[in-house]
């Protein structure tokens, strides 16, 4: 398998590849506003959807594009990732050497000067890839990363036991960012609470994805949709809703948005043998199914002048 962040250099010109992610737990509490008072964690796992750009330089001319095969706002980490490919092909160009962290890091900060309200999960799966255990404290600390080595069989299993499938419209999460963290800010119980209990699942998940425990997994990626649901109800919209009720009906055990909710992607856990039950029904309430596996080699950068 290829690298989790691939750079190919060659006649002047350079490609990066970087994957995109889905998260099983711990989501919102990697922004800043929560880590830097109560520290935030994330469970999350790169997979083999991409973001592709490429640079080519004559002289004193540098083109420089990059782009993606994914609908926007899919709630995957595309706007991270983006970020993570375009520092990846200006390190190549100038010749600069960063480490994984130093490129999420560095992307975090890109995204920071264009006024994104956003955490750091994202590009910390794009740069890194694999699945990882996440810790996040203060907004200028790097994260404290935890590579999840998953034993081969289970890891076989997890892939038989995912789907991933577009909701129907991208998540829309700007407005309700604001709205959460004023929310967080202002001390609300209910807010402090979901998040502090969404933080708190990251442990048991990862525990559960490592031992193969799918049942106890797929009930904790449930746990944080409906921890969501209590941070603002427009997270889990009624199209959302209505693909979570249809698929638990047919075999999934549990299921949650990618990302911050609202739209966008959505992951279901199912049960041994129900995939292609789960898959059918989806697709009869109009879903949008997404093939991908996980994303879990070490990283290859080639910089060949």
């Amino acid at each position: 398998m290829e690298g989790k962040a691939l750079v190919v250099a060659g006649n002047n010109t350079v490609s990066v590849r970087v994957p995109v992610r889905i998260d099983f737990a711990g989501g919102w509490t990697d922004v800043h506003h929560f880590s830097e008072h109560e520290g935030g964690a994330v469970l999350n796992a790169a997979i083999d959807r991409f973001i592709e750009g490429r640079a080519v330089w004559t002289g004193d001319s540098v083109h420089v594009e990059y782009g993606m095969r994914l609908r926007s706002g899919s709630g995957l980490g595309t706007s991270g990732a983006l970020d993570v490919a375009w520092l990846a092909l200006t390190n190549a160009v100038i010749g600069r050497e960063q480490s994984g962290v130093e490129l999420a890091e560095g992307a975090y900060r890109l995204e920071k000067l264009l006024g994104v309200e956003g955490g750091k999960q994202d590009q910390y799966a794009a740069a890194l890839g694999g699945f990882n255990r996440l810790t996040f404290t203060h907004e200028n600390e790097p994260a404290m990363v935890e590579s999840l080595q998953i034993d081969a069989a289970i890891l076989q299993s997890l892939v038989e036991r995912c789907i991933l499938c577009y909701s129907g419209s991208s998540h829309q999460s700007g407005a309700v960012h604001s709205l959460v963290w004023d929310a967080y800010r202002s001390g609300n119980l209910e807010t402090v609470e979901a998040l502090r209990r969404i933080r708190d699942s990251v442990g048991p998940a990862s525990e559960a994805l490592v031992s193969g425990d799918f049942a106890r997994l797929a009930e904790i990626v449930t746990l944080n949709r409906e921890l969501a649901r209590k941070l603002h109800p427009g997270l889990v919209t009624p199209r959302m809703e209505e693909l979570f009720t249809a698929a638990a009906a047919s075999g999934a055990l549990g299921s949650k948005a990618c990302g911050a909710g609202g739209g966008g992607c959505l992951i279901f856990l199912v049960a041994d043998g129900r995939r292609s039950a789960v898959e059918a029904t989806l697709r009869q309430h109009g879903g949008e199914l997404i093939p991908f596996r996980f994303h879990n080699a070490p990283p290859v950068i080639m910089n060949i002048s």
